[in-house]
């Protein structure tokens, strides 16, 4: 079908190839182009025509090709559409019989629909990994804090024989027993003078730590 002259003939031969087979037609690379120039040729010749009978067939013939150019295309453009889901889906079409607009207009829509079907089909995959994430954060933060809070406790142990409390409800700035300052924060590790540890126990602020 390459290096064939655009004429009527031909473009009804390839609108019926392209109505009787699933896949495309192979095609001159510069088909498009070619049917342009076939166009202007045929208009030329319809404004240098003047005898009206002629005039008349030419239009009729110009309006039946623009029909016949539109047919191909859109059994074209079907079977491209066709084939880019194809591609989408792991299979392996042929792709070497598309002309190069073609080629273009397949990358594009092959673009779009994988780009929608990883939307779609791998949300919930990367939304699995994302919880899954979050809880692995949440859990070193925990590990964390436990390995921190046991640190606090041995350090606490060995430095003072005050009672060892957790913190179980924030507690602002206050001056204590001692005249010191402190500020609690729920699930702190504390050394606290043994009155005050009784009285914050009796308010639910702190619950003090059996070692």
């Amino acid at each position: 079908m390459t290096n064939e002259e655009i004429s009527y003939r031909l473009l009804r031969k390839i609108q019926q190839m392209e109505k009787n087979t699933p896949v495309l037609t192979d095609l001159d690379n510069d088909f498009y182009t070619n049917i342009e120039k076939y166009f202007l040729d045929l208009n030329a010749y319809l404004k240098s025509e003047s005898d009206e009978h002629k005039k008349k067939l030419l239009d009729e013939e110009i309006e039946n090709t623009k029909k016949i150019i539109t047919n191909i295309y859109e059994q074209r453009e079907k079977k491209i559409l066709l084939t880019a889901i194809s591609k989408a889906r792991s299979g392996n079409p042929d792709l070497k019989i598309m002309v190069g607009v073609e080629r273009a207009f397949f990358d594009s829509i092959l673009n779009l629909i994988n780009t929608f079907r990883e939307s779609i089909l791998e949300r919930k995959t990367i939304d699995e990994k994302k919880v899954e994430q979050q809880q692995e954060i949440k859990k070193i933060t925990e590990e964390n804090k436990i390995d921190e809070n046991k640190n606090k406790i041995n350090i606490l142990e060995n430095s003072n024989l005050n009672p060892i409390s957790r913190v179980i409800k924030d507690m602002p700035n206050f001056i204590g027993t001692d005249a010191k300052s402190y500020t609690l924060k729920k699930n702190d590790v504390v050394s606290l003078p043994e009155d005050m540890q009784e009285m914050l126990s009796k308010r639910k602020v702190v619950e003090k730590l059996e070692l």
